[in-house]
């Protein structure tokens, strides 16, 4: 950028084309930069002139002079050449000032007047910066505001977008709507190194354009932890603005991860008003019904009038399974999963085991669902059982998230004995442009669907006084992306659990129960992302993409440790659960989580 802070006097209205063509070839020609690309052409600033200070001489200044109005007459400047006018302290222009005038489509307003400025003389000495006005002084904010742009933009931006994202993002509102004043306003810097309409990502080499609202990664299952974070981490990502000006974000800012909070958790299990009330009832000698009751008490007592309904008992969710022979049995449900159906849950005390630590944890993706069953005894001790089922995860209308319903089937082989129970268990998922709970939108590209293949076994043994539970579960994932986009590629997807529990009975009394659970939750143990992320872009407006692999695997394994001690006492029953967290969420951090919680309960009817 070069600042021209000189002209040769008269207004540019004094002269025509042909004159100064003729008057000045050579300089119309250094000016003009023919070839050179507009990315690298030298921006001219020009002041605007000050004939409003010799007005009472009859100057015309309602067009600059002759330097700050070549554009207006040479086509060839247009791209490159600027105006200056100055402005006051209040904003208006100044009263020495030269106006826009013909040059408005040319011309900039900035401030002019009572300018601490740079000035060397040689009387006195070290006087080295003095206060002066004129349009001299503006054309300097003009010139700065175009290097601290190209600085701003990281050189990306070619010299003539700079001038004139100056030119659109300058306020035009107020006094500046007068074009012939102001031309195309007063100059907005801030405005000018933010967004100008919507910002957009870029994909595929700039074939497709996605807007950077809609782009984003959303991590609802705690599966796959912080993989999908430590993947984004450090690395950049470029959006554009309307003007095609790049600003840059951390990738990572991209992600969210809905993942509940200890104390959300701690609460759904210790808060007595938010529990689940699970009841079996025959209702033929045949038919069997399973349901979830929710008790919802309002108001902490009965004395005054209250505006919420008390004891509002809301069905959650409920199952019927049917004997239609001695040998065979089918089932239905809504509002779960059919994890009740498999392994054994008639063997677990569920006060002290938490039965889901001990199912296929890839039925928790339907446990909001329906489903369909049947069962079979092949000979004494030996049942085959299936089911088909549909359904999301209950987290997700927790927090109101949207999502295809996932489909699936389980098969089960299960060997039964007294007090004992081995079941072994296979089936599949599918969900719907989801992945294990996770999902992307936007720019990321689109998940056809994603198959998950798992298989595992549950097991229930008792030896008097103490029972034994354990659980083991794998799955392999197979996702199909519908379009690429900053994901290109998913791969080599695997998962797992297990569950290990002692329940000891009978230890200081004759009715006390002792829990002891470990268990990992679902955890991606292997799983790969190719990306092709938009980095940046050239002078010359080509995108500029990094290409690169990273595992998605989480930094962390999460490991629970629950203990649970039951006893009767004054007529009740005194209940008390220790549990500690380590790398919850699957996030490799120096941290245990705990909480506890202590009641006593007794019926009052």
């Amino acid at each position: 950028v070069v600042n021209g802070s000189f002209s040769f006097q008269g207004n540019i209205n004094d002269y025509t084309e042909n004159a100064l063509r003729t008057s000045f070839p050579k300089t119309i020609q250094t000016l003009a930069q023919a070839n050179v690309r507009d990315a690298d052409k030298t921006i001219f600033v020009w002041s605007a002139g000050n004939g409003g200070a010799y007005a009472d001489q009859g100057v015309d200044f309602s067009s600059p002079e002759v330097f700050g109005g070549m554009a207006h007459l040479l086509p060839e400047l247009q791209t490159h050449s600027v105006a200056v006018v100055s402005v006051d302290a209040s904003g208006e222009i100044s009263w020495f000032s030269s106006h826009c005038g013909v040059t408005r489509d040319y011309c900039l307003a900035a401030p002019g007047e009572l300018i601490e400025s740079a000035y060397s003389q040689d009387f006195p000495m070290n006087n080295d910066y003095e206060t002066f006005s004129g349009t001299s002084m503006a054309a300097p904010h003009v010139s700065g505001a175009i290097a601290l742009l190209a600085d701003y933009f990281r050189g990306q931006l070619g010299n003539t977008e700079i001038l004139n994202r100056l030119f659109l993002t300058a306020n035009k509102s107020g006094v500046y709507e007068d074009a012939s004043i102001y031309g195309q306003g007063l100059i907005d810097l801030d405005a000018a190194t933010k967004p100008v309409g919507t910002t957009s990502v870029i994909t595929l080499n700039g074939q497709e354009l996605h807007t950077n609202f809609s782009t984003n990664l959303k991590n609802i299952g705690p599966a796959i932890g912080d993989g999908w974070l430590t993947a984004l981490q450090g690395k950049e990502l470029v959006v554009f603005d309307q003007l095609g000006a790049p600003f840059f974000h951390p990738l990572s800012e991209k992600y969210s991860n809905n993942y509940s909070s200890l104390r959300w958790l701690s609460e759904m299990q210790s808060n007595s008003f938010k529990r689940v009330n699970e009841s079996q009832t025959n209702v033929s000698a045949n038919t069997s019904l399973f349901l979830g009751v929710a008790v919802n008490h309002y108001g902490e007592h009965n004395f005054s009038m209250s505006l919420w309904p008390k004891n509002d008992k809301k069905l959650r969710y409920f199952s019927l399974k049917n004997e239609t022979s001695p040998d065979t049995y089918y089932f239905i449900g809504t509002g779960l999963s059919p994890a009740y159906y498999f392994g054994d849950r008639s063997n677990f005390n569920d006060s002290l085991v938490n039965y889901v630590k001990y199912q296929s944890p890839y039925l928790e993706m339907v446990n909001a669902g329906s489903f369909i069953g049947a069962g079979k005894s092949l000979s004494e001790g030996k049942v085959l059982s299936g089911s088909l089922f549909t359904g999301v995860p209950r987290t997700n209308k927790t927090f109101d998230m949207n999502q295809e319903k996932t489909k699936g089937l389980i098969v089960e082989y299960k060997l039964v004995s007294e007090g004992s129970y081995l079941s072994f268990q296979s089936g599949f998922l599918k969900e719907d442009a989801f992945i294990l709970g996770s999902s992307f939108t936007g720019a990321f590209g689109s998940l056809n669907s994603s198959n998950t293949y798992f298989k595992g076994f549950s097991s229930f043994m008792n030896f008097k006084k103490l029972n034994v539970l354990a659980s083991y579960f794998h799955g392999e994932t197979k996702p199909r992306l519908h379009s690429p986009g900053l994901i290109t590629k998913l791969e080599n997807f695997s998962s797992s659990s297990y569950g290990l529990g002692l329940q000891l009975e009978k230890i200081f009394s004759s009715q006390d129960r002792f829990s002891f659970n470990l268990s990992q939750p679902l955890r991606l143990t292997r799983g790969g992302a190719s990306f092709f992320i938009p980095t940046g872009r050239t002078r010359y407006k080509d995108i500029i993409f990094e290409n690169f692999y990273k595992d998605i695997s989480p930094s962390g394994t999460e490991i629970d440790l629950e203990l649970v001690y039951e006893t009767p006492l004054l007529g009740g029953t005194f209940y008390s659960r220790f549990n500690i967290f380590k790398e919850r969420g699957h996030l490799e951090i120096n941290k245990i989580d705990h909480f506890f919680e202590t009641r006593w309960e007794m019926p009052l009817n």
